[in-house]
């Protein structure tokens, strides 16, 4: 028999014990408006902590924070009513979700049977309880007594996201069990067979037997008992499965149930339930890649860093988490990766019936002293065994590491590689990995571990992008052929395990601020607030949704060659994302196509379906060496196609030439008739060769679109390229009406007090232009706020309908054909100005910022580039931007609107 013990309880805090509050439980002391006001800020990974002086402007702020122990008190008089007669009987209570938890029962205290930060709280007080009886629960969030370093920096715990919440969450129950009961009853798939394992606790020996059956199981299945003592006792069995058995798999949630039964020597029936559990098989194959059933598939996954904004805790239903997967499942992730936290039964649950993958980790985030800590071996070990226990009969239990980004000394290495073994040891039907990035990949592979996932091996990249700008999508010409077989290749000299990308993207993207209106939980969004507050101040809040949908189109742009270049790389078995949400903390990294509430954001760049339209299981991938052409050239390319479906692919693949103005076809072809592209396999399946002869029949620079498909299907992908005119590029001179200077000399001062043009074209560089900053094709990684070794800048907003760009074909934001451009220097302007080429700046700055701007100075007309076009010939793109820009300040169309004072060119190229 079970009674609920929610409900209202009286609260005293360590800080003011004399004070009565009320909460109601399940809930925080957040979600009940108790504790401080004057937030506090953690810092130097959990080491520290300090008050925070002013707003917070890194993170969402608490409304109410607290940190220590809390106390809840209830007398049980009205729950235990109907109960009286279950109180001679073994009695237990569970608490699905808290922090470090302590009971008492009328002031004695009570030892906890189980329970972690992951897995729930099982107390047993028989014997204990009245019907009178008070019973109190002590919840610690300052984690005294275990490794609070490690805890409070990861996501399980810190108010970079979940907050530190102090309370009691989910199911609370109070229970009666009879002398013996199944304390837990696992089942683990094995090929044909499933291994059943059952805990059975008994207060005296005891004689009896098990009954289990369910609808997978060829036979019904019975476990002799003969308990010479009391205790709790494993006992295991081995049940074959039905040959027609249905498997759990990629987006199919197949499930089965287990009823089963626990019966004393005389027949009676003590204890039963029903278990629900999937079959699947999932490991890897012998060249390494990651294999569900059998089959290959592409880890396309996402780090959940528990953001929920609205109770500062994530959700203990399963309604709230089908919706949560299904949004998931939208931007086409297969696999959610619990960073540095272990999600509730209902992610779990929710998880199981949508056939998405799960890799929880434990609650550690420690890069300096992992498992030196002191408790910290203790803790972390007990957490781990709970863990794969708690939720052995989940198939979408897939992975689990032993936290995130993880560093130590050799002692705390070798604990890292005895728990994987560990892990090993009491379930081999997952897999397990000392860490997720550990050493930040500077140390390589451990050989014992069942993948290996990070940023990188020893010195080499595994994604386009880091802190630094380093990564090939800022520093190579852009094509579409990148991949990392070389840095694979390496690994693979002695690691034959799945290999896969670590937090890959987080290309920022400036506010969202519509989402300030869904802020009515517990956490202010103060640092989205001074942003805007900053944006009116400085003049472009009426601009802003302009500059939000340029930063998201880029960052989108740039996650798909991260997807792509992980495609394009054979050993790799996919990568997980960083991230499809915003993080609204650690400076405030807003790199999401959702904002922190897990909804799209309202523009239209973060549809679902165009990021699924590269994140999906089966994609064509041209291996472009360019996109950039003149119209004297041919586009050659192999076709490959990456195919992690369920099927092979079969028939016509055809690749068609249309121009992006218009949607005409230029040219279409078979590149293959025939063709079988197996699963699991990245297949070469042609090439294309289309002349660019005729292309731009009317001499107009033109944008074209490659679009590689299966015919009769929705396997398609599509590729820009953008074509000049060969004849107009070779030979460009600059205007005799027109000036052009690299520095603001007496000259150009000289010409505008006659009335005349100048072109102010400097070198892109920081003596040229002493007022500026370096800038990247792509936004900023992560934040300016937490990697300041990059300079803020978000990419460029361009007013496409200038005339400037007649015959230059582009977008409001970057795309490809900007790259040499973009990679350049871009001005720091005394105040913001209308121009032609906006660089847009990190929310962190918003400083006034532009690559191209015109204005009317003294009695002349200036146009003024910081891109250093005359550098950058080699590339048709520069020559054709500059053919325009000559073309346009020679021509009538040259009228400025704007108006600016001499000094305002002096401030930006003079040195002070």
């Amino acid at each position: 028999m079970k009674v609920d013990i929610s409900g209202e309880y009286k609260v005293y805090l360590d800080s003011d014990h004399e004070k009565e509050f009320v909460a109601k439980l399940p809930g925080s002391l957040d979600e009940n408006k108790i504790g401080l006001v004057d937030n506090i800020l953690i810092t130097e990974q959990g080491k520290s902590q300090k008050k925070a002086e002013g707003p917070i402007a890194t993170r969402l702020t608490r409304k109410f924070s607290y940190y220590g122990k809390a106390y809840y008190k209830r007398e049980l008089s009205d729950a235990l009513s109907g109960f009286e007669k279950e109180l001679s009987k073994r009695l237990f209570i569970k608490v699905e979700r808290s922090r470090n938890l302590f009971l008492k029962v009328d002031d004695r205290e009570v030892k906890a049977l189980r329970g972690s930060l992951s897995t729930h709280y099982l107390f047993e007080v028989t014997g204990l309880l009245k019907k009178d009886s008070t019973i109190e629960f002590i919840c610690d969030n300052d984690y005294e007594n275990m490794p609070r370093a490690g805890i409070i920096y990861s996501s399980t715990a810190t108010d970079e996201t979940q907050t530190n919440w102090n309370g009691l969450l989910g199911q609370m129950s109070l229970f009666s069990k009879e002398c013996a009961f199944v304390e837990r009853l696992s089942i683990y798939p094995k090929a044909g067979s499933a291994e059943i394992e059952a805990v059975v606790n008994s207060d005296r020996a005891f004689n009896g037997k098990i009954t289990l059956n369910s609808e997978a199981f060829e036979d019904e299945v019975l476990i002799e008992l003969d308990l010479a003592e009391k205790g709790s006792f494993t006992v295991k069995t081995t049940v074959a499965l039905k040959k027609d058995v249905r498997r759990w798999d990629e987006y199919e949630g197949n499930l089965y149930s287990c009823k089963w039964s626990l019966f004393d020597n005389n027949g009676t029936e003590l204890d039963e339930s029903t278990e629900t559990f999937g079959i699947r098989d999932f490991s890897y194959d012998n060249e390494g890649r990651l294999t569900i059933n059998g089959r290959r598939f592409f880890l396309r996954g996402e780090a959940n860093c528990a953001e929920f904004p609205e109770t500062g805790h994530a959700p203990m239903d399963v309604e709230s988490w089908l919706k949560v997967m299904e949004k998931y499942k939208s931007y086409g992730i297969n696999c959610v990766r619990f960073h540095s936290h272990c999600p509730v039964e209902a992610a779990f649950v929710a998880a199981d019936k949508l056939g998405i993958m799960v890799q929880p980790e434990l609650s550690h985030w420690n890069p300096n002293d992992a498992f030196v800590e002191k408790y910290s071996r203790e803790y972390y070990e007990k957490e781990l065994k709970e863990i794969i226990k708690e939720y052995a009969n989940h198939p979408s239990f897939v992975m689990l590491t032993l936290g995130n980004e993880l560093g130590s000394d050799i002692a705390g290495t070798r604990v890292m590689i005895e728990l994987v073994k560990m892990a090993k040891d009491i379930d081999d039907t997952r897999l397990f990995a000392w860490g997720s990035n550990v050493f930040y990949g500077e140390k390589g592979y451990n050989k014992d571990s069942d993948f290996y996932t990070s940023m990188g091996y020893y010195k080499d990249m595994l994604r386009a992008t880091s802190p630094g700008m380093i990564g090939f999508l800022n520093n190579e010409y852009p094509s579409a052929s990148q991949d990392f077989s070389k840095v694979t290749a390496q690994i693979r000299n002695e690691y034959k395990k799945p290999i896969f990308g670590f937090e890959v993207g987080q290309y920022e993207v400036l506010p969202d601020f519509n989402e300030l209106e869904d802020f009515k939980g517990v956490t202010d969004p103060v640092n989205l607030k001074l942003v805007k507050e900053h944006a009116d101040k400085v003049g472009i809040l009426r601009d802003w949704d302009k500059y939000v949908e340029a930063t998201g189109e880029l960052s989108r742009l740039c996650y798909r060659e991260e997807v792509e270049s992980v495609l394009r790389t054979p050993d790799m078995s996919g990568l997980s994302l960083l991230g499809i949400q915003d993080f609204p903390g650690q400076g405030t990294a807003l790199v999401g196509m959702m904002n922190s509430h897990l909804e799209p954001k309202k523009y239209d760049f973060a549809k679902a379906e165009k990021f699924r339209a590269f994140y999906r299981e089966a994609l064509p991938l041209v291996l472009l060496p360019k996109y950039t052409y003149t119209d004297d050239e041919s586009v050659t390319a192999l076709v490959k196609i990456a195919n992690y479906g369920k099927k092979a692919l079969e028939g016509t693949f055809k690749v068609k030439l249309v121009d992006a103005a218009d949607d005409k076809v230029l040219e279409e072809y078979k590149i293959s008739e025939n063709a079988c592209c197996k699963v699991g396999e990245l297949t070469e399946i042609g090439k294309i060769d289309f002349s660019l002869s005729g292309s731009l029949s009317d001499k107009k620079a033109r944008e074209l679109l490659i679009i590689a498909y299966l015919e009769n299907t929705d396997i398609e992908n599509t590729y820009p390229i953008w074509v000049y005119q060969k004849e107009f590029l070779k030979d460009i001179q600059s205007p005799e009406n027109v000036y052009e200077t690299r520095a603001f000399d007496d000259k150009a001062i000289e010409v505008l007090e006659n009335g005349g043009i100048v072109y102010l074209s400097p070198d892109s560089t920081a003596d040229a232009i002493p007022s500026s900053i370096k800038c990247q094709f792509s936004p900023d990684f992560w934040c300016a706020d937490m990697f300041k070794e990059q300079e803020g800048s978000m990419g460029q907003l361009i007013n496409k309908e200038h005339p400037i760009f007649k015959d230059f074909p582009t977008n409001n934001y970057s795309q490809w054909q900007w790259w040499p451009m973009a990679s350049q220097r871009a001005f720091i302007m005394p105040e913001y100005i209308t121009s032609i080429i906006t660089e847009m700046d990190s929310y962190m700055y918003l400083r006034p910022m532009s690559m191209l701007f015109e204005a009317k100075c003294l009695k002349g007309k200036v146009l003024a580039s910081s891109m250093g076009l005359h550098n950058l010939l080699e590339h048709p793109e520069a020559r054709a931007l500059l053919m325009n820009i000559y073309r346009y300040i020679s021509s009538d169309e040259f009228e400025p609107e704007q108006e600016i004072d001499i000094s305002f060119i002096q401030k930006i190229m003079l040195k002070n």
